[in-house]
């Protein structure tokens, strides 16, 4: 046995360590597997996940008597000031979505609508892998969100890729966004109260965002167009949570009004969301080039 082997060993006897024990890394789940049950196991003891809190959420009974809504000062209106997670759907819509898409819509949803040449849908590519905002169909929100309320305005900011919206709020027959901002995939929003409810009117988007991403292969990208225009009702039923409900016209992509389903997120115990960035994968972006380029060799065959 080498000098060496020996200083090491002694060494590890005097610290109290009689071996070195082999590292076993984390199991890792098989393609396509379900990750819930795989995260809840790795959790330390007590940590809710995500499917838990989602379903104590949904679960919830506001109790208003008991956690009081908060109100501003400046005109007694619901609170919405906190930090929020997870989402979970109260009500499921009417009808799906897809029910509601036109048919003269599939091929440019089938290119990918505002995306094509860049998002393949047809693998497992979305665009957040893309760094675009969250969908508006669901408030432009995206994992944990911080709501800020201000005289004249709600904020909105998100945790994931820390993308934010400032919501005016003026009277129910208003100013309206001016015709002169540049379209955005968040569009302009302004709103007014109704009794206790906030309502946002959004329009001014930039035709881009999916409402939806594609299921493949049975569901084209839920795209949309400059045409969108989105209602959303902003509720408090008690200080525990938030409620959220939407309306969506899209004349050029959609037969009629979709109303989307209810939602609502809990209020969490910090007082500021973290930093999150999105940053472009190279190798997923490398990938994207290429399918562009077999997309255009196919065009120049037809």
């Amino acid at each position: 046995m080498s000098v060496r082997r020996l200083a090491v060993m002694a060494m590890l006897a005097c610290s109290g360590m009689a071996q070195i024990r082999t590292y076993t890394p984390p199991q890792t789940a098989a393609p396509g597997a379900d990750w819930t049950k795989r995260i809840e196991e790795i959790l330390p003891p007590g940590v809710e996940s995500r499917a838990e809190a989602t379903a104590r959420i949904a679960a919830y009974k506001p109790d208003p008597v008991k956690y009081p809504v908060p109100r501003t000062p400046w005109d007694g209106k619901p609170d919405f000031s906190g930090v929020y997670w997870p989402d979970a759907v109260v009500t499921p819509p009417a009808v799906p979505l897809e029910s509601l898409y036109r048919p003269d819509a599939r091929e440019y949803r089938e290119g990918g609508g505002a995306a094509a040449g860049l998002i393949n849908w047809r693998g497992i590519d979305t665009p957040n892998y893309h760094c675009w905002p969250p969908s508006p169909v669901e408030g432009s929100m995206g994992g944990t969100v911080q709501l800020v309320s201000a005289p004249g305005y709600l904020l909105l900011l998100n945790e994931g890729g820390s993308n934010f919206r400032i919501i005016p709020i003026v009277g129910e027959n208003g100013p309206q966004p001016s015709a002169s901002r540049k379209p955005s995939f968040q569009g302009s929003s302004v709103a007014h109260w109704e009794g206790d409810t906030l309502v946002v009117d959004v329009t001014n988007f930039n035709g881009k965002p999916w409402l939806g991403n594609a299921q493949p292969p049975n569901r084209l990208p839920q795209t949309s167009s400059d045409a969108l225009h989105i209602v959303e009702r902003w509720s408090r039923p008690d200080a525990q949570i938030f409620e959220y409900q939407v309306v969506v016209e899209d004349p050029k992509m959609l037969t009629a009004p979709w109303t989307g389903s209810t939602s609502r997120r809990g209020i969490l115990p910090y007082d500021s969301v973290e930093e999150s960035l999105c940053f472009l994968d190279p190798e997923l972006d490398a990938r994207h080039r290429e399918f562009a380029a077999e997309q255009a060799k196919k065009r120049a065959v037809r």
